[in-house]
Parts: C-alpha cells; structure tokens; sequence
C-alpha cells in the first residue's frame, strides 16, 4: 500500500454536497429490497453452478433508470442511486453464503444445524462487513482517492451519471455491445470465453515439455475494468500472475516431478498432473502468504489511520447528538463512530457467544473462536478493500482457505476434532467470509456515493437492513437448490468453492498438515517486494488468482496507456481518458447484463452452447479478433475526441 497521501482530486459531483435530496423514501426501500432479493436467488444459483458470480450494479441501475422513465420520477437520479446500492446487498453477501454453506451439505452435516444456525453468522458477519467498510471510508474514498483506482465503483458511477447528452449515447452503444458480445461468448458459443495456448497442439506441446500455458479471458466486463485500473497497477498484478505461472509452476514440476498428489481422490505423480492442478494445489498457496503479509504490511503502513480512527471513537464516545457530525458536508458524513464501534464489538461478541452455544466444549475454545475471528476481520478486510480499490475483484476464497487452516490448527490444539470441529470451522468461515465480501464490496458502493454526490449515511444504515433481508433469503435458496440438484451425485451443483472449503476442512480436523512452507515462502517474498517498493498486495492477487482474470486487466491498462498517450496535447489526452472509461463502463454493466441473460437461459433449461466447436482452433482464433475489435472500439471511440 503507498504510503504518501496525494492530493485529492477535485470533484463536482451530480449530487452537489451544499444541497439536500429526497435519497430515501418508500419507492427506494422497496425496490432495492426487491432487487436484493431476487439477485441473490439468480446469483447464488450461478455462484453454486459455475463458481462465478455477477455485480448487481449494472443490471439494476439499468432496470432502474427505466423504470424511472415508466413511472416519470421526478426524483430519478438520487433514488437510482440508493436502489442499485441497496440492491447490491443482494450480492454482496453471496460469498459467505455460497463459498462456505454448501460444504456442509457436502460433508452430509447440514442435519446437525437448523436453518436459524446457518443464518446468525451471515447476518452478524455482513454487519460487521458494513461497519468495517464505514470506519475506513474517509481513508480509501477521500484521502487516497488518487492512490486508488476502484474500478467497479467508477464504473458504476458512470453508469448512473449518464443522464443523456453524447455520453449517454457512447454509453448505450458500448452497453449494447458489450451485453451483445458476452451474450454471444456464453450462451452460443462462437468462441472461447477462456483464450488458451492449450487449445493448440503447439501449446499443448509446451505445456508437456517446459509446463508453460498462456490464458485470457475475454469477457468484455473484464476489458473494461482493466481500463479503469490502469497500465501501473495492471502490469504489477500481471507480474504477479506471470511469476506464478511462468516461473514457480515449472520449477515444482522440475523439483518435484516424482511427488505423489491426490487428484480426483486419485494418486497421481505430480509430473503427470495438469498445469492447472499443480497451480490450485501447491503455487496457489504462495500467492495466499504473500496476501496474509501484505494484509500486516498493510496495517501497519496504516497505523496512522487507525489511530486517527481510534481517538475519532474516543471523541465521538462523549459527543452526542449531531455535534460530532458538525462542520461536515453532508456527502462526508457516515454513522456516528459511537455506533460503529459499539456496533462492531457487538457483533463479534454475539458471534463469540452463538459460538460457544452451538459448538463450543468450554471457555477456551470460545474465547479462541473469538479472537481469531476478531483479528482476521480487521486484517483480511484491509487487504479485501485495497483489492478491490485495486482491480475491482477481491480473493475472498483465498482469504478465507487461509483462515480455515490457521482455525483449523489453533482449534485443534485446543480439543476440537471430527464433526463437531468442521462445523465449528465453517461457521467461523462462514461469519469472516460474509465480512470479507461486504466490506470489500460496499466500500465500492461508499466509492460511487463519493463520485455522485450519495449521502455515505444513508446508504451505510440501508446496506445494514439490506444484509440482513438478504442474508435469510440467500441461505433459503441453499436448501431450495440443495432439494431441486443436491451438491452431492449425478447432476448435482459444482458449489466449486465450497467443495474446496469441504476438502480443506476435513482432513485438517482429522489431523492433516497444512503446505505452511508455501505460505511462508509467500509471505517472505511479499515482504521484499515491499522492500522493492513494489506493491505486494497488487502482485499477490496475481499470483493467487488464475492468470485469465489477471491478463485482461492487462490489456485493458495497455488501451487506457495508449489512449492516455495518444497525442502531444496533455488535456486532449485526459478528455479521452475520460471518453475511454465511458465505453468501458459500458463494457462492465453491458458485460454483467449479458452474463445475467445467459444464466436466466440456462436455469431455464434452453441450451443453444455450440460445444465441439468451442474447443477448436477455429473458435480461439475467431475469439481473438473479436476480443482485438473490442479493444479497437474503446481506443477509437475515445480518440474521435477532438479539442474544443
């Protein structure tokens, strides 16, 4: 994380900070709880299918503006705003529901809690997310708005800016396009969504003899959110993806080819395992050290802010009433930090004491639960936020892996084992992965209230009831689709995460060993990049995250370079800049809208996939030029900007 403080930006929100706005009424509350509810049951579905999961942002904002117009809403823009921010709850909770619950119908212990027991620490988990997110607001959305690019939260607030004129025009083009294109990626088939050497005999030639793959993914949301990250922080993190790839994979084939792995329940020789394997199993595991160190060199580097932080509560504590909320304009004001603080404890206690209700044998194992899950919330939310301020994902799963390992070990040293234990651990990942995903993602919500002139307040207290509605309703669908598919036997739900949570769990509280060697070496090679002064959280979401999600934000920060740099004239540049990041808006809700249409067509059963001619060559190479013309059409569109 940086460590200077660049000034900020000046910015002349929609919403201007001297005025008041109608933010919230009836109208706002009702539709956004609608929009919550019904995109965690459309993206909890997609989450246990595939692994993937969608942005509300995009097709809510859609769905509001126009009902905007139907209903001739003279009120539109502050209330579109506050919907799609309430709506996101929907999916903001999606990961500690969706990453971790289904691990316990896996593992056949659902039985042994009832549904009540399930919801608790999603509920306390979001509330803790959102609380967390408000006490470093002020750090990430303001004082550092120049250090962090939040791409997600720019492109939603370009969303929702464009009002009409040239650039609603731009925005509706690329929207279509984008929403065009990805409809087309994922449910005809034309070509491949992932991009791979492997799809060639050459590739796969390199692969068996030096262990080498390249991969892409071309969904156009991807495209647009590496627009808004930049080249600086896109080539990090893509360093990062190509040390893990390029460097670290060959050489644990190399070192240990003869090593015996378990792949699919099968032994198998680790020289004989595919790359992918290799990467989830054993490389995976470094890029997960060097986010735990730079989630400490991250707290460290803001030791600063949480003192402020601190003697900000301390005040506040014996301030009442709107006094400690004086001389602040309104679009700076967020939840008394009274509140926020007791808030805060409140949740981690209840938690503790939920804990020691439904899994605890004594007083030790309580107080243990209670604080490992108190510091892994404060040091993981830090890396999740600077995550997603970074490149608009956040490696929850990873995070979380880290945490089930590390509750694994200090739980077990302290009597827990078998069923009961498990049960204990996915309840502790279940509460800290609800807190990572809400933190992370409604501080890019706190982001677009920045960018449109929102009252941070009011979003911050309707997020809170949002979490909470959602949350019942989230859990609901894992026992609805666990009743329509299963996640066990033929024709069962993937829930790929959760089967990972499931098989991390159990051997570790049966007396397995956690790869603490590859954690270590992650964590070490973090601290010299640090020393480097090289970002090491940007560099470790590379390394932990797959190589096709990092290479498009590289292309992406490759055509806002050329775009930044298209001619001598440096405020020519910045107004294309500017035009370039309305396409690529466009990009990232176009792209989630037409992501969201294909799997509305797939839980309905309609399958028009062209599956043999996917994973030909033909279909890569028809891929790439598709993909090059999307590149061309932001460079170009932004360049047609000529100098007033």
């Amino acid at each position: 994380m940086s460590e200077s403080h660049p000034e900020r930006r000046p910015y002349d929100p929609p919403m201007s900070p001297d005025q008041n706005y109608v933010e919230i009424n009836a109208y706002v509350v009702g539709w956004g709880l609608f929009f919550a509810a019904l995109f965690s049951l459309a993206v909890g579905y997609l989450c246990l299918k595939i692994g993937q999961t969608v942005d509300a942002f995009a097709p809510v904002s859609v769905l509001a503006m126009g009902m905007a117009v139907l209903f001739k809403r003279k009120n539109a823009f502050p209330e579109t705003v506050h919907i799609q921010a309430i709506a996101s709850a929907g999916t903001n909770i999606i990961g500690g529901v969706m990453f971790i619950l289904p691990a316990l119908f896996i593992l056949q212990l659902n039985s042994q809690l009832t549904y009540t027991e399930m919801v608790i620490p999603i509920v306390l988990g979001g509330v803790l997310g959102v609380l967390l997110a408000t006490t470093f607001r002020r750090y990430f959305c303001e004082e550092m708005d120049a250090a962090y690019p939040f791409p997600s939260g720019r492109a939603a607030a370009e969303v929702l800016s464009c009002n009409g004129g040239s650039k609603a025009h731009v925005m509706v083009f690329s929207g279509l396009l984008a929403m065009a294109y990805d409809f087309v990626l994922n449910t005809l088939g034309w070509w491949q969504e992932v991009l791979s050497t492997l799809t060639f005999s050459w590739g796969q030639a390199a692969a068996a003899k030096y262990k080498l793959a390249f991969s892409l993914d071309n969904d156009a949301a991807l495209l647009g959110i590496g627009y808004f990250t930049g080249l600086r922080y896109a080539a990090i993190i893509a360093a990062g993806s190509f040390f893990s790839w390029f460097v670290c994979i060959p050489v644990v084939y190399y070192l240990g080819g003869e090593h015996v792995m378990t792949l699919h329940g099968q032994a198998v020789l680790l020289a004989d395992a595919p790359i992918d394997a290799v990467f989830s199993q054993y490389v995976r595991h470094i890029g997960i050290g060097m986010l735990a160190m730079a989630g400490i060199i991250g707290l460290v580097s803001m030791s600063g802010v949480v003192g402020r932080v601190i003697r900000r509560a301390a005040s506040d504590l014996f301030t009442s009433g709107p006094a400690s909320s004086a001389g602040l304009l309104r679009t700076q004001q967020d939840l008394p930090m009274s509140q926020i603080v007791t808030g805060t404890l409140a949740m981690c206690a209840l938690f503790t004491l939920f804990f020691h209700v439904t899994c605890s044998q004594n007083i030790t194992q309580t107080l243990l639960a209670g604080a490992i899950i108190l510091i892994f919330s404060f040091l993981l939310s830090v890396v999740g936020i600077s995550s997603i301020a970074f490149t608009g994902n956040e490696p929850v799963s990873g995070m979380t892996i880290f945490m089930i390992i590390v509750s694994a070990v200090f739980m077990g040293n302290a009597g827990m084992s078998g069923s009961s234990g498990i049960i204990a651990i996915l309840l502790m990942a279940a509460f800290l992965c609800s807190t990572l995903a809400v933190a992370g993602n409604f501080m890019s919500e706190l982001k677009v209230a920045y960018l449109t002139g929102a009252t941070p307040k009011k979003m911050q207290q309707w997020q809170i009831l949002s979490i909470i509605v959602s949350s019942f309703i989230a859990v609901g669908v894992i026992f609805l689709l666990d009743h329509a598919y299963g996640y066990t036997g033929p024709g069962a739900l993937a829930a790929p995460q959760a089967n990972a949570m499931a098989a991390i769990v159990k051997p570790m509280m049966d007396g397995g060993a956690a790869p603490w060697p590859l954690y270590m070496a992650g964590a070490f090679f973090a601290f010299l990049l640090w020393m480097m002064k090289v970002p090491p959280l940007a560099f470790a979401l590379g390394a932990y995250l797959p190589m096709e999600i990092n290479t498009p934000v590289l292309i992406g920060g490759l055509v806002s370079y050329f775009v930044s740099h298209s001619s001598k004239d440096d405020a020519l540049n910045a107004l294309r800049l500017s035009e370039g990041s309305t396409v690529a808006s466009g990009f990232v809700a176009g792209g989630a809208i037409g992501s969201l249409i294909s799997a509305v067509l797939h839980i309905g059963g309609i399958d028009w996939f062209l599956k043999d001619w996917v994973v030909t060559p033909g279909a890569t190479y028809l891929g790439i030029v598709a993909y090059l013309v999307m590149c061309a059409v932001i460079y170009t569109v932004a360049c047609k900007v000529k100098k007033v």
